[in-house]
């Protein structure tokens, strides 16, 4: 009798996915699509935070921009919240133009002025993979824009001016592994989203690609070959290291977005395409910045300060290094010097990128928010101080790492400004203390 009631249902079964892995061929496809859709960095955009491997792809994910949250769709199998019963032609005119099933303008929250340079093909790889998991019957939260940005129609003149469509090419004169780390940088991985800035049409700025990108609360450092502003002085090796681990010793550790895009994404890339990546970075024009006046890795040094002030026994309101030694010093090292060796070291404070960048919101984003990446090697982890510390101890501990172990330029960090950064990202702050009590 079971088994008679699985035989009926088969049929069923077989055709709630468009794509099944039945043949050689469709098993092929399926999983070139699936590792397209890593590389693109699906998963991060389009399901919620938090959700469970039965919501991948759900939707629901709240993307910050300066004109509102915009949520990631539902792009699972779904007939009637997903893709389920799009088209090929409907779907590569989303991912490549911008234009939903309905004709609706996107925003370009969805990054299609990258993935305009993807290939046909790659795209309809995609959507097999896609098509080849569960549905997700889940509608989501809705993006709703203030006026006039709710005029999805005012996308026509966004893109007028700063949408170029068209599939990227190869350049004959280049070898093939730089080609191949074009197409990634600058359609899959879309790696200028957030390393280029912005014009006043809050286009892509071309003229400057990979020079840095405002994130809000968060700066994307500039990535182009420029010793003191960019990676110049990085080797191929270190930055494939990592773009797979999102940690290299006296140089970087990776937390906010990019973490994210190292934990969804390029981890798990091969080593082919990472160095890829890392040869066609290492090409691009070199921009430089006058505000940073030596490279970022190269600030700062080992400090002694918190001796003395463990020995004084200061409690944490009194003094920026007792803040210091009562929050950082116990993983960070007592002169900052770090923690451990690898993959699962504490990194150094000095001969950082974000102590030794001129622009601290980083640094305050990370005291804030603390760091958290799923890597295949295991858990990183440092807490989140949100619920620790107010806003203008939070500014004290920035300005006092800067100014021992890193730029002293950014040591500008008010208390108002963390309010604004913690208010971004939806923190709350420490229990207050009443007047008389004890700290």
């Amino acid at each position: 009798m079971k088994m008679n009631f699985m035989l009926a249902m088969l049929p069923l079964m077989v055709a709630t996915s468009v794509w099944a892995a039945d043949t050689p061929e469709n098993a092929a496809l399926i999983k070139r699509g699936e590792y397209l859709a890593i590389a693109g960095d699906c998963t991060a955009c389009h399901t919620a935070p938090g959700a469970d491997k039965t919501a991948k792809f759900g939707g629901g994910y709240p993307l910050a921009s300066p004109f509102g949250v915009i949520y990631g769709t539902n792009i699972s199998s779904d007939k009637e919240f997903g893709i389920g019963n799009w088209t090929d032609d409907e779907f590569v005119r989303a991912v490549r133009e911008g234009v939903g099933k309905e004709g609706q303008q996107l925003y370009p929250a969805m990054p299609y002025d990258s993935f305009t340079k993807m290939k046909r093909e790659d795209v309809l790889a995609i959507k097999a993979y896609l098509m080849s998991q569960p549905a997700v019957h889940s509608a989501g939260p809705q993006t709703d824009l203030s006026f006039p940005f709710n005029q999805r129609w005012g996308m026509r003149v966004w893109k007028w001016f700063n949408f170029d469509k068209g599939e990227l090419k190869n350049d004959p004169s280049k070898s093939a592994e730089w080609n191949r780390g074009a197409y990634l940088v600058e359609a899959l991985e879309h790696c200028g989203t957030c390393h280029t800035p912005r014009t006043l049409t809050m286009g892509m700025d071309t003229d400057n690609a990979f020079s840095g990108g405002d994130l809000g609360s968060w700066v994307a450092f500039n990535i182009t070959p420029d010793k003191n502003a960019g990676i110049g002085n990085w080797s191929q090796e270190e930055l494939v290291t990592y773009l797979k681990t999102g940690f290299v010793a006296g140089k970087a550790s990776a937390s906010g977005a990019m973490g994210e895009a190292i934990e969804h994404s390029l981890q798990h890339l091969s080593d082919s395409d990472l160095n890829a990546i890392a040869t066609y970075i290492r090409s691009v024009p070199a921009v430089s910045d006058d505000k940073q006046t030596k490279p970022r890795d190269e600030w700062g040094q080992k400090n002694q300060d918190v001796y003395p002030v463990r020995a004084q026994g200061l409690s944490m309101d009194k003094s920026a290094a007792a803040l210091f030694n009562a929050s950082c010093a116990a993983c960070h090292g007592k002169g900052g010097e770090g923690i451990g060796e690898g993959f699962h070291a504490y990194p150094s404070l000095f001969n950082h990128s974000s102590t030794g960048s001129y622009d601290n919101r980083n640094q305050v984003s990370v005291i804030l928010n603390g760091v958290q990446r799923h890597m295949e090697k295991g858990e990183v982890m440092m807490p989140s101080f949100a619920n620790q510390l107010d806003d203008e101890q939070i500014a004290i501990l920035s300005n006092y790492v800067s100014q021992q172990f890193g730029n002293p330029a950014a040591a500008t960090v008010t208390a108002k400004d963390v309010a604004k950064m913690r208010k971004a990202a939806d923190l709350t702050s420490p229990p207050k203390i009443e007047e008389g009590t004890q700290k």
